[in-house]
């Protein structure tokens, strides 16, 4: 039905599934039916990928939550795999979400009427056996590098076109103009994530010299602005989660460049540290199993590019150092951290600063 290709690294520990996990999810599970895709196209949901089979219809006894379905068409003629397009959905338990392939533009659509969806669900005893079971061994994993996310929060942040592609679709803006006097590009409207605005500044309005200083060296003042953007505390890391899940998985590089602002700007703090413990201690959780994840080939060449993940690593577990009133709890599991890093990756954590990263220090005397 489906052959599978590689996405990551095999499981260290799979999870078998018992008999009344096995009942929960055949009775709760909910159920993606997907209509006339054709053979061989690339799907995937979470982390996990197949190429389809002339049988395939669909996935079944799905968790309930959140789960990132995607899909690529690949060439009958020349197999060459089309950019990866996805979208985000919030199963509720036993639902049945339907779509069906279009041939002209080789996207999902999600147009399958509701009386063809009630029949769906009353046929479903004999569209079992075309419907691939849920890899709930990859479970546990997918639910480490999501478990962040509210459904609100994913709402918010999804492009209103609902899809994520790795080839962003792009507009001439003839009102602006480049280096070279050419009309710039601008993403086609509906089709951007919404992301919250990082701020560029990180110091109030008014600041002054050694203030500003202060501030370029502690990334706390951006991160409360940043905060004071958002619903709640916890969605910071919800779009830590969300931006990684999609620069990982959908191979969007816009939500990479998120993601890298976020580390560097959560990694650059001192006084939030105090204020905000548990979001430290759950950032170094969450940042430790996107490491895990993130295949070798690819940790090396974009991940470690410029060693960013070294740097910035190197500024947090300095910061939790010298922070003076820092949980005990929060130091240890940079220790730990820094252990892990070391010994995984070879890496070593020096305090001593590039110039090109080193903090603006403002001379008073201006």
């Amino acid at each position: 039905m489906m052959a599978q290709v590689r996405f990551s690294g095999d499981l260290k520990d799979p999870v078998e599934m018992d008999e009344h996990q096995a009942r929960t999810l055949f009775e709760e599970g909910a159920t993606l039916v997907l209509k006339d895709v054709p053979t061989k196209t690339e799907f995937g949901i979470d982390v996990n990928s197949w190429n389809t089979g002339d049988k395939f219809l669909g996935v079944k006894m799905i968790p309930p939550g959140l789960h990132f379905i995607y899909f690529s068409a690949v060439s009958s003629e020349f197999g060459d795999t089309a950019p990866r397009t996805g979208f985000f959905h919030w199963f509720s338990k036993g639902e049945l979400l339907a779509m069906r392939w279009d041939k002209e533009t080789e996207m999902l659509v999600d147009d399958i009427s509701e009386t063809d969806r009630e029949n769906m669900k009353l046929n479903l005893k004999n569209l079992d056996r075309y419907l691939g079971a849920y890899p709930y061994q990859s479970w546990k994993k997918w639910l480490m590098l999501s478990s962040r996310i509210r459904e609100e929060k994913m709402k918010k942040m999804v492009p209103k076109s609902r899809f994520i592609s790795s080839a962003a679709e792009m507009l001439t803006d003839s009102e602006f103009k480049d280096t070279d006097n050419l009309p710039t590009t601008i993403p086609k409207p509906g089709t951007e994530i919404n992301y919250t605005e990082i701020p560029k500044q990180k110091y109030p309005d008014g600041a002054s010299a050694s203030e500003i200083t202060k501030h370029n060296m502690d990334s706390s003042y951006q991160l409360e602005q940043f905060i004071s953007r958002l619903d709640r505390l916890d969605d910071v890391l919800a779009e830590l989660q969300f931006s990684f899940i999609c620069f990982l998985v959908g191979q969007q590089y816009d939500s990479f460049t998120h993601w890298k602002y976020l580390v560097d700007m959560l990694c650059g703090c001192s006084d939030s540290l105090i204020k905000h413990s548990k979001l430290f201690l759950n950032f170094m959780t969450d940042l430790y199993f996107q490491m895990e994840e993130i295949p070798e080939d690819f940790f090396v060449d974009i991940v470690s590019q410029n060693n960013f993940l070294v740097k910035c690593l190197t500024n947090l577990f300095e910061n939790i150092r010298e922070t003076e009133g820092v949980l005990p709890e929060l130091t240890d599991k940079a220790e730990k951290f820094e252990q892990f890093a070391s010994k995984r990756y070879t890496w070593c954590f020096s305090d001593e600063a590039d110039e090109e990263n080193a903090p603006v220090i403002v001379d008073l005397a201006d």
